[in-house]
């Protein structure tokens, strides 16, 4: 049993409120949902659309499915768009009845801004909550008269529903991809994070910003991508776990300071939440176009690792694990997130690590060499002002002790040490996840946000006696022999969320891993899992 909703209207006219109100009940409640949203990057007008999921399982993805509610903020786009998506006999909510609520909100609070709470209440009356319930866990006495209210509005229109939608979650906390990335970084012992707003990352700001008062982390609007990142490398090299976030517009900007990073060997971790480029794009929408780009950003050869999540609960450990690749190595660590997941809200179950892991910084006498020369391709590390060690380092190649150098022998050992660092990474790389019968001829690729959505398709298939399974990749970069295992016969159909399958060509170069198909959406929305079923369908025949 599951129910789907889609809120639309104009940017102002309060969607976002309702998202918020509703999953935070939801989630007081202890109901499984999923929340997500389409928004155009205007501040008031145009055409913006919230879409949660309620259901007595995990979900973690759209399901693609009619939706069972429709509520139209505006006066025609959202009928026109989506009433035709509406259920037979689903419930469709048109600017009509919003005005109405509008009125009671203006009448009895002097705030048409309860309209939200008002529709939360009905909503929540239409699903079958229990009412009782839902007051108890109301924010505010206000809140509460106002979701009463909305429950008289959903009887008085004959859509309270009968409760049969049952809240099923256990401990659990609500996160958006954004939250569970900050989340994962404080974990990892960031302390330093600098950024300048750009959507889709600028919530990871928001976040940091809003609790740097209280956690042991220092937070630094920059005037620009290019400072962020090279105050991040100057927080690194004084010491401290550093992280800068930004989108691919913002990126562009840093890979001078990625190949600092590179030269000076300065650990340092890079968030890029991805939308629709070239250049602006789509700034407000999803995509996976940037894994080229962050894979070859920076001028020169040196070692890198990249992470590209697909669940909050992968957003957590991959983030936290990129601070101390990050510092074990001494090299950028990139996450690569979308605004599909950075926006989407869902229950996560289970515990979260507490535990948070710290820089070990050992002490040297005067004898330090910054870029000693060792078989690891790792030289001691260590920051000013620690011990009597000099600490030097710098952007042109440099010797052992950190001082330049034009030798083109030292050169050549300076790069193969750096390169060496590549046989420690990949022996500790973060392997893919199975899901499914392995059994299964045919396998569904997956990389970052996708995870999800094609694990709820899998099942879908098998239901239907198609015998499928999936892999998703965590790590897309370094790609190790041992993720390829058992592979080579499979039938594989990858799907990515740009135009050229990138992580296909990667896969094909770095393992010999050939797709046999790609499903490819590049459109700036996600895939749904009614929408992924039927495209693999039709590709099985």
């Amino acid at each position: 049993m599951e129910f789907n909703v889609l809120i639309g209207g104009e940017a102002g006219q309060g969607m976002f409120s309702v998202e918020l109100e509703l999953t935070e009940i939801l989630s007081r409640l202890g109901y499984h949902f999923f929340a997500t949203k389409n928004y155009m990057s205007r501040i008031r007008g145009g055409h913006n659309y919230h879409m949660i999921r309620v259901a007595e399982r995990p979900v973690h993805a759209l399901s693609g499915k009619p939706w069972d509610m429709v509520v139209a903020m505006d006066s025609a786009e959202t009928e026109r768009r989506h009433r035709p998506a509406l259920r037979e006999g689903g419930a469709f909510i048109g600017a009509d009845r919003i005005g109405q609520l509008e009125a009671e909100a203006t009448k009895t609070f002097q705030d048409v801004t309860v309209t939200s709470t008002l529709l939360t209440g009905l909503i929540l009356s239409f699903i079958g909550a229990d009412p009782a319930a839902a007051q108890a866990v109301a924010p505010d006495e206000p809140a509460r008269t106002a979701l009463a209210k909305g429950r008289e509005f959903a009887a008085r229109w004959g859509l309270e529903g009968p409760r049969s939608l049952s809240p099923k979650a256990g401990d659990h906390c609500k996160l958006d991809g954004n939250q569970a990335l900050a989340l994962g970084a404080l974990l990892g012992g960031c302390q330093f994070v600098a950024g300048y707003p750009m959507t889709p990352a600028t919530s990871i700001l928001h976040y940091f910003s809003a609790v740097a008062p209280e956690v042991p982390v220092h937070f630094e609007q920059a005037e620009d991508e290019i400072a962020a990142l090279n105050m991040a490398l100057g927080a690194s090299f004084a010491g401290l776990r550093s992280m800068a976030a930004t989108s691919g517009g913002g990126f562009a900007l840093m890979t001078e300071a990625v190949s600092l990073a590179g030269m000076t060997e300065t650990p340092v971790v890079v968030i890029d939440a991805q939308r629709p480029g070239p250049a602006t794009g789509l700034p407000t929408r999803t995509e996976q176009g940037d894994l080229d780009f962050v894979l070859h950003a920076g001028h020169g050869e040196f070692p890198r690792v990249i992470f590209a999540p697909g669940s909050v609960e992968e957003a957590i450990s991959l983030a936290r694990r990129a601070f101390d690749v990050a510092d074990r190595w001494q090299i950028p660590v990139f996450v690569l997130t979308d605004q599909y997941l950075a926006d989407s809200v869902q229950v996560m179950e289970g515990r979260v690590p507490t535990k948070i892991l710290r820089r070990e910084t050992p002490v040297f006498g005067a004898g330090y060499r910054r870029y000693e020369i060792t078989d690891s391709g790792v030289s001691p590390l260590t920051y000013p002002g620690l011990s009597e060690a000099r600490v030097e380092i710098d952007s042109d190649e440099h010797t052992e002790d950190g001082k330049i150098t034009e030798d083109i022998g030292l050169r050549a050992r300076m790069v193969d040490k750096r390169l060496r660092k590549f046989e420690g990474l990949r022996q500790e790389a973060v392997m893919p996840t199975r899901f499914g019968d392995r059994r299964a001829t045919t396998v569904l690729v997956s990389w970052g946000s996708n995870r999800l959505i094609v694990n709820e398709a899998v099942e879908a298939l098998r239901a239907e006696g198609i015998a499928v399974s999936s892999i998703h990749f965590g790590q897309v970069y370094p790609l190790t022999p041992p993720m390829a295992r058992g592979l080579a016969r499979k039938r594989l159909i990858c799907i990515e969320n740009n135009a050229t399958g990138q992580f296909e060509r990667l896969l094909r170069r770095e393992l010999g891993l050939k797709a046999a198909h790609r499903i490819l959406q590049y459109n700036g929305e996600c895939f749904t899992v009614a929408g992924l079923v039927e495209r693999v369908r039709k590709i099985l025949g």
